[in-house]
């Protein structure tokens, strides 16, 4: 992982001025996630977030509701935030949503938002979405900004993901982890792809605000899954 370069990024896009007003308060992370959710709200992840920095908690979502158990990890510093719901009982999945900020060559956000459902503490599906703010609004670019990894990597069917889709729906079997640290993504093969268990690294080249497919990750992957200590 490129940790110096993500260092830098996420400095720089501490200066950048909110999308939702021009000249108000200066942006992160959370401020982005919660502008995005009200400018998308079909298939956006709905968790409330109450407070910032270190004392910033989350409650609910559409998956169980005011039920669910549901613990925030925040990291302004770095541009990251992870939302894990265990959901209302023992017996209940479990969903993580990450979102990490990234800055294109001309220095206007790009959010990424990674979604996967677990069991036991092993995902069995996830999807990956990519918005841009350099338009003015928010625009959906995952196409523009990463190679797909479904049938290249996983060799199971196209995965496509659409806005709407939220939660449990249209879930595939690559698995796209985001950075606390560093720009660089690791996507990973779940059953019942035939090579589940093997991955591949993505780097970030923020000269053409793309992802491009890099080394193979020969595994194990990082399960059980678990936030990232400090």
């Amino acid at each position: 992982m490129r940790r110096a370069a993500r260092r830098w990024l996420v400095a720089a896009a501490l200066v950048v001025a909110p999308v939702a007003a021009a000249g108000a308060a200066r942006a992160n992370v959370l401020d982005l996630f919660r502008d995005l959710q009200i400018a998308q709200s079909d298939g956006f992840p709905d968790y409330e977030i109450r407070g910032q920095g270190v004392g910033a908690t989350a409650f609910g979502g559409r998956l169980y509701g005011p039920l669910a158990r549901v613990t925030l990890t925040l990291d302004v510093a770095q541009g990251y935030l992870r939302i894990d719901d265990r959901g209302d009982g023992d017996g209940a999945a479990h969903f993580v949503t990450e979102v990490a900020v990234w800055l294109d060559r001309e220095g206007f956000p790009l959010l990424g938002l990674s979604e996967r459902a677990l069991r036991g503490g092993v995902p069995f599906g996830g999807r990956v979405r990519f918005y841009s703010h350099a338009s003015g609004q928010w625009t959906l670019v995952t196409d523009r900004v990463m190679p797909p990894q479904d049938e290249s990597l996983c060799r199971t069917e196209a995965q496509e993901v659409e806005e709407s889709t939220a939660a449990f729906e249209g879930l595939g079997r690559a698995i796209t982890l985001l950075p606390r640290q560093g720009t660089d993504l690791a996507v990973w093969c779940v059953v019942p792809s035939p090579v589940a268990g093997t991955g591949r690294a993505l780097a970030w080249d923020r000269a053409t605000a793309r992802f491009t497919e890099g080394q193979r990750l020969p595994g194990p992957p990082p399960w059980p899954d678990a936030p990232a200590p400090r």
